[in-house]
């Protein structure tokens, strides 16, 4: 099955936004869940959902594709990892903050993390790929290593990426972890182009990246 039209839609209107999705899809047995950074690991995923033999969603946003740039010399995308059921892919590695991101957002992540690495921080970051099965065993290592980390997503809180990253954590009793989750609240989002909405309720790099800096975090007990 492929979810168009995932996240926020702009001009489809306020009945259309796509926000609920890797919620409820999530939520049902035996069906595997994926979300693509862009065109090709759409195309790759397409591929691995027709030769997997069991259900299979995936979901992509409206419009154009997000580019995955490293402005900085010592960011550089290496070529896509093959598709493998459950794995994420490792787009940098870090040591002070580990970002999570799945879908079109994690363009959004790559650039959260150029802006702090002009700070002097190095961050590692995750392209989930995968809402169910979660690569779990990828997120805690880099979690237990940097004990800092922050999802984003282009879903709600409830039942998305934030919150299944938190159950991982809390269910292997990981401690001193500080995390920090960026996703649509739990309300119906109004008409508007995305990257507006977005700014409006929180899920810019400029916020996101203020919010990391004033330190305001939640720690995982």
């Amino acid at each position: 099955m492929c979810a168009d039209r995932a996240g926020v839609v702009g001009a489809d209107g306020e009945t259309h936004q796509g926000i609920f999705d890797l919620s409820f899809f999530s939520m049902i047995p035996n069906l595997t869940v994926m979300a693509p950074k862009n065109f090709k690991e759409l195309e790759q995923m397409l591929e691995f959902a027709v030769n997997l033999g069991k259900p299979c969603v995936i979901r992509y946003p409206r419009g154009k594709e997000e580019k995955i740039e490293f402005a900085n010399e010592h960011l550089k995308e290496t070529e896509s990892e093959i598709i493998s059921l459950g794995k994420s892919e490792i787009l940098k590695k870090g040591n002070d903050l580990t970002i999570v991101a799945i879908g079109k957002m994690v363009a959004k992540g790559v650039k959260v993390a150029e802006k702090l690495e002009q700070q002097g921080k190095t961050v590692e970051i995750i392209n989930a790929r995968f809402i169910k099965p979660l690569d779990e065993e990828t997120i805690l290592t880099s979690i237990n290593k940097t004990k800092k980390v922050i999802t984003i997503e282009d879903n709600v809180f409830c039942g998305g990426l934030g919150a299944h990253v938190e159950d991982v954590i809390l269910k292997n009793e990981i401690q001193g972890v500080k995390i920090k989750t960026f996703s649509w609240g739990d309300s119906f989002v109004e008409h508007g182009k995305p990257e507006e909405l977005e700014s409006l309720n929180g899920l810019d790099v400029e916020n996101i990246v203020k919010v990391l800096n004033v330190g305001n975090w939640n720690e995982a007990k």
